[in-house]
């Protein structure tokens, strides 16, 4: 309930909501959340029939969230609340929803920082900023336009304000210091003392009216929290930073290929965005060029004169025990002082800079991971969803941070606003191959529907919020195959391992059944 003030509905409608975590127990399974007579609701939503009976431990977060949006629906909601939907989804999944939620015939109230989402499916911005609530019409790139405008517009007046305010003060001042001459020079003269309080008047209705300004003083621009974020890059001169031809890894000599064959090169300068389905193996590809693994067959150069900067998804390079502050001390060699100005810059101040990692959210923790990478040149940043679990005025600094970046950058990303900000090249992961296209995102998806086009012919398709079993099952299958290969990186247990290795073989065979079929 408010504090203050009335929530009013005009009617009783029904709601649907979706929170950003999930709020059942990990022993609870999708059809103890939807009830087993709702059981077809899980396969529209893209659940494969094989995690309905699964405790949601099992699922990855875009499983999760798909479990949500069914129990959302259940009730043909009029009103939709959405917080953080797209968190743990891949593009293909995001773009799922967007379709889902734009022939959706009710209101939607939906809180993200995907702003390419937020521009598909907006037509009202709300901006909740000091204690207070505005409307914008649009999507969020019209947002950013009106607000720039307004923000203009607000600084010029409470200028011209500020201006008027000085101007009546110097003039009081002046006044004031005249008369106080000019009364003391008429002495005992009736005239003289007479036409020095008339400029007593004069000096006092000006400060009337400076009181009355300060009363309307007009709206002042908010200082908007800007994030800096300094990437150098070193001037060491090569034409070619990483090569690799006939590229293939397996985590193991039974276990099946992640990917095979991936031809490229890397060249100063170079802003490529590696992009593909969860589970494709783009985090692998990224531990592979970093050295932390391996390739089983091929050729990989790696020129032994560059320096590489590396920030894991997972931020495994973080000691969660030890501050904010002792984490980028002891990464950079840089002293206490150092390290607190750097994260000061990065929106990590007071007390936050002194607390174990563990008490900081995961935003907190990858501007920290970011702190790490600002103090020493490099050729190369490894980057693997840099933008995770950032709010919207962090994700701009890092983009523009990686703008300005001389040397070369690999970043894999869902993030598709970053994409295509960034990228001269995409590399595009799916099904075990890479593919190489040179230009910017939007670039490679006009490009992109050609060439896939035929590849899902044959699979009927549905209407609102309705997908079918064979698509559901297909991205089951991707999810599965996502959590197995994040947890064969993590895993060192043999038995543990042959595990997941025979569990990945079933479940590429499930996506490429469901494909086919």
């Amino acid at each position: 309930m408010p504090d203050d003030g009335n929530l009013v509905w005009s009617k009783r409608s029904r709601i649907g909501y979706v929170p950003q975590t999930y709020p059942w127990d990990d022993e609870t399974t999708p059809l103890d959340v939807i009830g087993a007579e709702n059981a077809g609701q899980l396969g529209r939503f893209g659940v494969s029939r094989e995690l309905w009976n699964l405790s949601c431990s099992y699922l990855s977060g875009g499983e999760r969230t798909r479990v949500l949006l069914a129990k959302a629906f259940l009730n043909y909601p009029e009103v939709l609340i959405l917080d953080e939907p797209t968190n743990h989804v891949d593009i293909s999944g995001i773009q799922w929803l967007e379709g889902l939620l734009q022939r959706h015939q009710g209101t939607i109230l939906v809180v993200s920082h995907d702003r390419y989402f937020l521009d598909s499916l907006c037509t009202k911005i709300w901006l909740v900023e000091g204690c207070h609530l505005k409307e914008y019409s649009g999507n969020y790139s019209a947002y950013l336009e009106a607000r720039k405008t307004e923000l203009a517009y607000e600084e010029k007046e409470h200028a011209k304000w500020q201006r008027e305010i000085e101007n009546l003060i110097k003039e009081v001042r002046e006044r004031r210091q005249w008369f106080e001459k000019a009364h003391k020079d008429a002495g005992q003269n009736d005239y003289l003392r007479r036409r020095a309080k008339k400029h007593a008047r004069q000096f006092k209705a000006k400060e009337g009216k400076i009181d009355d300004l300060m009363q309307k003083e007009p709206q002042k621009p908010v200082a908007t929290r800007h994030i800096s974020v300094n990437l150098e890059g070193r001037s060491y001169r090569t034409k070619t930073l990483l090569r690799a031809e006939g590229l293939s890894f397996r985590y193991g000599p039974d276990s099946p290929c992640i990917f095979q064959n991936a031809s490229f090169r890397v060249s100063p300068s170079d802003k490529i965005a590696l992009l593909g389905p969860n589970g494709s193996g783009k985090t692998t590809l990224i531990r592979l060029l970093s050295g932390e693994l391996a390739p089983t067959c091929g050729d990989l150069y790696v020129n032994p004169n560059i320096k590489i900067g590396y920030l894991s998804q997972m931020l495994e390079g973080l000691d969660s025990e030890q501050s904010a502050t002792e984490n980028v001390s002891k990464k950079t060699g840089r002293t206490v002082s150092e390290a607190r100005n750097i994260l000061g810059y990065l929106g990590i101040s007071g007390e936050k800079q002194v607390l174990p990692l563990l008490n900081l959210s995961m935003g907190q923790r990858s501007r920290v991971a970011l702190a790490c990478l600002t103090f020493a040149p490099y050729d190369l940043l490894l980057l693997d969803e840099p933008t995770n679990h950032l709010d919207l005025v962090a994700r701009e600094g890092v983009e523009e941070a990686l703008a300005m970046f001389p040397g070369a950058v690999i970043v894999a990303t869902h993030d598709r606003f970053l994409a295509n900000r960034l990228s001269s090249c995409i590399w595009y992961l799916d099904d075990g191959s890479l593919r190489v296209y040179k230009g910017t995102y939007q670039e490679f998806q006009e490009w992109k529907v050609p060439h896939t086009r035929g590849q899902d012919s044959g699979k009927e398709t549905v209407g609102v919020a309705v997908v079918q079993d064979a698509k559901a099952h297909e991205l089951a299958a991707r999810l599965k195959i996502a959590a197995i290969v994040s947890e064969l990186g993590r895993t060192s247990d043999p038995v543990g391992k042959a595990v997941l290795e025979k569990e990945y073989e079933e479940a590429l065979q499930d996506l490429r059944a469901a494909r086919k079929g």
